[in-house]
């Protein structure tokens, strides 16, 4: 830490970590609350917080010591959002679901239609997985599972009206929660899971009656310690993690339901007060966000929003050809992946491309790249994949298929001991007539078709010369003992990155003059780094204008005279979730731009294996800084960070232009399709959806985090 961090206290110069996590699904409530948003995109949001919370206990939470005062602070703080969530849910979305036709049916006024039906169901679909235990004070609970919903029974036998007597019964998770009932109506009727098991329940206890029941709720911490230097199999160890995992700590327990029932089972479980969180009605409310995607109710939903195929993959045969000329952009969701799957098909097929290298952290199930991989090795192509076992909670699966490349005839390689790969890079080398060619893509985000409608991101195609060498040696770099030399312009997180950061902040503030003062410009996900945010205090300090878009975390203090009143920060929190990284410095008009898989994080910047590649090409490189510069014209969904740790919306006063930034490339995309069509003859014009903004055809969307 810098001389300068230890003249003040911690709490003069950052924001605490989780405070600000907590702030950012503040913000994102705050979407859910907002009644401009069609009513099951604000259903979507209210999923989002619940399920982010979930890691946040699992993940943050977990790694707190129980004895730091932090650790109480947002315990109280992250209860204190959840119940608002809760009341929210209760007192507004719920009663809004229902005049709109989507009603939760409770057991007492089930029709005799329903009632027939869940006769039929409960018997055939959830009575044989029901496994009641019974619990005694003297033996204690049962292991319990992180995340599942158990309901809780109290019981009196019918001669002995005096003993009370308990049970749990795990309640089926291969159903879902919210389960459709046949309706009179045009609407939709719907009854929760455990109220059918309360309905049947008594008949799993014969000779006793069901007085009371209750829903609980386990969190169990999700980062255990790992020895990845173990001379073994490292997708056994990492078995082994998972195994471990089913027994790690609890760090939430939720109840709903009775106290004298509760009341049984809180002294059970061992868990300290503090971390116990009560609601009236429905635990785990990210499973609400699936009433979002039921057919029909299209008034209460965004339309549908079709990506724009990039032209130069349409013809398979051309790729390389385009891709010598000129690099190529691609801004998801805006623009197809596609293209990324055009061009790794292209590969694939291709009997001149030799090798295909690429890093793989979380993919869509089922997965177009994996099988396009599985291909390009099944017919004999050198490929190498960098799997990345430990991306959190993904483990089981990606342990999975990294099974099949192997089997597949892949060469499957899990990284750098002690380092996660979070790089975004596919390498495809491809003999010409001139010697052997690579070709690259890079991006800011995963490889995977799914998040890429949901996610913004950037990618780039390219067959730059020296980025392909260099980008062969990062290879070379984790799958061997190459050491991380001579690297013009990538750079390499924990090797390289974060002192490049620094030095070209601190070059902008040398070069900061009076009459042209320094500018830098940057796009993340989280700000934590204190190393990095000392840098920009300085900078600032020095002149330097510095305008930031961090969407979550962010630890910098904006604004405060004498340290940081050339900084501004805004967040977005809109349809899509903000997740590219772009960092832009002005340089005295030379104009650096990069893109990168990293955000300023320790655990990015020097636990990670992260890219950070320049955008050299001028007409791409204007294309990324009017993004940039468009983030901070954002007057509907930005929200400005202020120097007390607040977030502030303009008023509809301060606004003399409304903009909302998704929107706006949502038209520019459209406006450039239409010219782009214009230029192709009337028989291959593509078809398209009309004009349809913000929104995803996606099934299972993935939570903002």
């Amino acid at each position: 830490m810098s001389d300068l961090t230890t003249k003040k206290s911690d709490e003069t110069r950052f924001f605490d970590r989780e405070l600000s996590w907590i702030q950012f699904n503040e913000r994102v409530f705050n979407e859910a609350a907002d009644e401009t948003n069609p009513l099951l995109e604000r259903l979507k949001f209210a999923g989002i917080v619940s399920s982010n919370f979930d890691e946040f206990f699992m993940v943050r939470i977990a790694s707190l010591s129980e004895e730091s005062p932090m650790a109480a602070e947002a315990y109280s703080a992250a209860f204190d959002l959840m119940k608002r969530l809760h009341q929210y849910c209760g007192e507004t979305l719920m009663p809004a679901l229902k005049t709109a036709g989507i009603e939760r049916v409770y057991p007492h006024s089930l029709s005799a239609k329903q009632r027939e039906y869940l006769d039929r169901f409960y018997t055939h679909e959830i009575l044989p997985l029901l496994t009641p235990v019974a619990v005694r004070a003297e033996t204690g609970m049962p292991a319990l599972v992180n995340l599942s919903l158990y309901q809780l029974v109290q019981l009196v036998k019918e001669n002995e009206p005096q003993n009370k007597h308990y049970a749990v019964i795990e309640i089926p998770k291969v159903h879902p929660r919210c389960i459709s009932l046949p309706s009179e109506t045009a609407g939709m009727a719907y009854i929760l899971i455990e109220d059918i098991l309360g309905l049947y329940v008594k008949d799993l206890f014969q000779g006793y009656a069901v007085t009371a029941k209750a829903l609980l709720r386990m969190t169990r911490a999700a980062d255990l310690s790992l020895n990845e230097e173990r001379d073994e199999d490292f997708s056994k160890v990492m078995t082994e993690m998972l195994r471990m995992r089913r027994k790690s700590a609890v760090v939430r327990l939720e109840l709903s339901g009775p106290v004298d029932v509760t009341d049984f089972f809180m002294p059970l479980t061992e868990v300290a007060p503090e971390k116990i969180f009560r609601c009236d009605d429905w635990l785990d409310l990210k499973s609400i966000s699936q009433l979002a995607f039921q057919s029909g109710f299209e008034n209460l939903k965004r339309p549908v929003w079709t990506p724009r195929s990039l032209q130069e993959f349409d013809n398979p045969a051309e790729i390389w050809t385009a891709l010598r000329e000129r690099d190529v952009l691609a801004h998801h969701p805006y623009d197809s992946f596609d293209a990324f799957l055009k061009f790794l098909k292209a590969a694939v097929n291709d009997p001149e491309v030799l090798a295909i290298k690429q890093t793989l952290y979380r993919i869509a199930i089922p997965s177009a790249v994996l099988e396009q991989l599985e291909t390009a090795a099944e017919r004999g192509k050198q490929v190498t994949v960098l799997v990345e076992l430990k991306a959190r909670f993904e483990e089981k699966r990606n342990i999975e298929w990294a099974e099949r490349l192997i089997n597949a005839g892949a060469t499957v390689l899990y990284g750098v001991a002690g380092y996660k790969t979070h790089a975004k890079a596919c390498l495809v080398i491809r003999r010409e007539a001139e010697g052997i060619r690579r070709y690259l893509h890079l991006s800011t985000g995963n490889y995977n078709e799914n998040t890429a409608r949901l996610y913004t991101d950037l990618a780039l195609f390219t067959s730059d010369d020296t980025m392909g060498a260099e980008v062969a040696s990062f290879f070379n770099l984790v799958t061997g003992l190459s050491e991380p030399v001579g690297f013009s312009k990538i750079e390499i997180a924990p090797y390289g990155l974060k002192r490049r950061l620094q030095r070209l902040i601190v070059r902008e503030a040398i070069r900061s003059q009076r009459e042209r003062k320094g500018l830098i410009i940057a796009k993340m996900n989280s700000l934590v780094d204190r190393d990095i945010i000392e840098t920009l205090y300085h900078a600032s300090q020095a002149g330097v204008k510095i305008k930031l878009n961090v969407r979550g975390i962010c630890c910098l203090k904006p604004g405060v005279k004498g340290m940081s009143e050339n900084i501004e920060v805004v967040s977005i929190v809109d349809r899509f979730l903000e997740h590219s990284r772009i960092f832009y410095f002005y340089n005295e008009g030379e104009e650096d731009l990069y893109l990168s898989s990293a955000d300023w994080m320790p655990r990015n910047l020097m636990r990670r294996l992260e890219l950070m590649f320049p955008v050299e090409d001028s007409r791409l490189k204007r294309q990324i800084i009017q993004i940039l510069e468009n983030g901070f014209k954002d007057n509907i969904k930005g929200s400005w960070l202020q120097p007390d740790g607040t977030y502030r919306k303009l008023s509809e006063e301060e606004r003399k232009k409304p903009f909302r930034l998704q929107e706006y490339l949502c038209e520019q995309t459209l406006s450039q399709e239409k010219d782009e069509k214009r230029r192709l003859p009337n028989e291959l014009k593509p078809q398209r959806p009309s004009k349809e903004l913000l929104s995803s055809s996606v099934k299972d969307e993935p939570e903002q985090k």
